[in-house]
């Protein structure tokens, strides 16, 4: 796992320790995929499932949860109806591309179509997980998915090519980047792959077989 996502989830399995040792009363609001993964070990009182429109008010500030799956199945967005901000949390990061997590759900239609949901909302701010807030957010959001259309159609034109590992894939579509990069740009191949096979876009020759039993060979060829 690349150290930015142990980093990740330490804080946030670590914040909610804090916040149940110091508020005993609070309520956690989650998808119940997510609810699921963080188990009762890590959060051992109530909490309220959430599937997305369900509207929350503190005062006279109103907030509506948004579901957004792509970098996880349970992944959501709150959107802060009286400023039209809404709080991206890990689908966007202040600088570069996101990072989907592959073992917990991760999927790149999702993603895309979350990422248009998004620019449906036309939110004046976008508030991430990781990062600055960003004040374009239609520039943003159109720039994530040019970059995602980008990657795809290089990981599609790398297998066309003879790529059949997923070393042979990511050393091919990012030989222009840090190799330090490969570990977590390979979790996106992987999904890029799975969406590929979903619109029948990989060649025949195109063995999935082979491609997944590669993944787990790929760390310790980087």
């Amino acid at each position: 796992m690349h150290h930015k996502q142990i980093e990740s989830i330490w804080f946030k399995t670590v914040g909610l320790s804090v916040v149940q040792r110091c508020n005993p009363n609070a309520v956690l609001l989650t998808h119940q995929s997510t609810m699921d993964r963080i188990g009762k070990g890590t959060w051992q009182i109530d909490y309220t499932s959430v599937t997305g429109g369900e509207k929350i008010c503190i005062g006279d500030q109103e907030l509506q949860v948004v579901f957004a799956p792509g970098h996880t199945d349970g992944h959501m967005g709150l959107l802060h109806v009286n400023t039209n901000t809404l709080v991206v949390g890990d689908h966007c990061v202040g600088h570069g591309s996101a990072t989907l997590d592959s073992r917990n759900g991760g999927n790149m239609k999702d993603y895309f179509e979350t990422t248009y949901k998004f620019l449906e909302l036309s939110p004046h701010v976008l508030i991430p997980m990781h990062g600055r807030i960003n004040l374009w957010p239609k520039y943003m959001l159109c720039g994530y998915l040019r970059n995602r259309r980008a990657r795809e159609a290089s990981i599609l034109h790398s297998i066309e090519n003879g790529a059949q590992t997923l070393f042979d894939i990511v050393s091919k579509t990012y030989s222009d980047v840090d190799r330090k990069l490969w570990i977590p740009a390979s979790f996106n191949v992987r999904l890029h792959v799975d969406h590929l096979n979903s619109l029948h876009k990989l060649p025949k020759d195109f063995s999935l077989e082979m491609f997944s039993r590669s993944c787990d060979d790929f760390i310790s060829r980087v």
